[in-house]
């Protein structure tokens, strides 16, 4: 998950830092790309939702004169903005134009769990993705400045990494992240993308549970899907499943059922970065959109095809949809 510079056109790498309490959710990401103009390669984003004010996004942009970073390492600087190793774990500075963000997580690095199960290999010759999630639902505690006004953070969050080096937008419609937590403080994450034409596979995702200690309980590839309730999400126009069934195996005897509830954060990426990059997304992306829920899962299963079931088998969490084209 450290810093790994592709020179390939399509190269994109970005960590996803959040924070979540009873009021407010907070996603900072940081990016590192050879899809910006001229040699603006890096930048920042943030996304705030509170449930009085909804959601709040900006972003940064920067050229690859203002990036620090060493190749394997997951210590860097974008400008003003930087992820470290701090005494208890990872810690986390983002500046923007209207907000400053400080976190501090209580974890380490070393209990990663893939998504995509190492690299997924694409059609194109020696093309790649990867995607895996650090850490989920440690405790995290920092502040916000947002418009002037400080919040004191004392919540939970997590940090997710992407890494591909050919464009996304010729492979997949969409990506998606699950990250939940049961009664017995187990956690389920999925997460994958759903291909077009391009992709010989319809979708690539992966269910995966750890214990409250960060040891794996199971892992397992979605074999199939069932959208069981849909709509055409008003925000975006796209159509989105409410309710969707992942089996787990072959015999349709295991699966993992999602129902979406309620919005926490909507974004349409064009509206809110600047007049030069939106030209230069607008060849990558149609509609490029970020949506975030409140998400209930219940695990359906007598046994998991490896591994053992967790205690309870009822999640909550946040799903997250990163939408590329329809």
């Amino acid at each position: 998950m450290g810093f790994h510079p592709y020179t390939q056109e399509g190269y994109f790498q970005a960590w996803n830092y959040s924070f979540t309490d009873d009021q407010t959710w907070i996603f900072a990401t940081f990016i590192v790309s050879n899809l910006g103009p001229g040699t603006k390669n890096c930048g920042v984003s943030l996304v705030v939702f509170d449930k009085q004010n909804g959601t709040q996004f900006s972003t940064r942009e920067y050229s690859k004169d203002e990036l620090k970073a060493e190749s394997g390492n997951l210590e860097l600087e974008i400008y003003d903005s930087s992820v470290y190793k701090g005494e208890g774990g990872p810690e986390i500075k983002m500046v923007t134009d209207t907000a400053e963000l400080v976190i501090s997580y209580k974890t380490s690095w070393s209990k990663a769990v893939s998504l995509s199960g190492g690299k997924i290999h694409l059609p194109e010759k020696d093309a790649f993705v990867q995607a895996d999630m650090a850490f989920s639902s440690v405790p995290a505690k920092g502040y916000l400045v947002l418009n002037g006004n400080r919040m004191e953070l004392n919540g939970r969050g997590g940090m997710e990494h992407l890494l591909t080096n050919y464009e996304v937008y010729k492979y997949s419609r969409r990506w998606e992240l699950y990250r939940s937590i049961n009664s017995a403080g187990e956690r389920l994450f999925a997460g994958g993308f759903i291909g077009n034409e391009n992709f010989p596979e319809e979708e690539i995702r992966t269910v995966s549970a750890l214990d409250p200690s960060g040891k794996m309980i199971f892992s397992a590839k979605v074999l199939k899907s069932e959208v069981l309730e849909s709509e055409t999400e008003p925000f975006s126009g796209y159509l989105l499943p409410i309710k969707e069934k992942f089996y787990l195996d072959e015999s349709g005897s295991c699966s993992l059922t999602v129902s979406r509830r309620h919005t926490v954060g909507q974004i349409y990426v064009l509206s809110n970065i600047s007049a030069v990059l939106r030209f230069f997304v607008r060849l990558f992306f149609t509609k490029p959109y970020q949506l975030y829920y409140i998400t209930d899962s219940k695990l359906d299963c007598a046994q998991v095809p490896e591994g053992s079931l967790p205690k309870d088998k009822n999640f909550r969490g946040i799903f997250s949809y990163y939408l590329i084209n329809p």
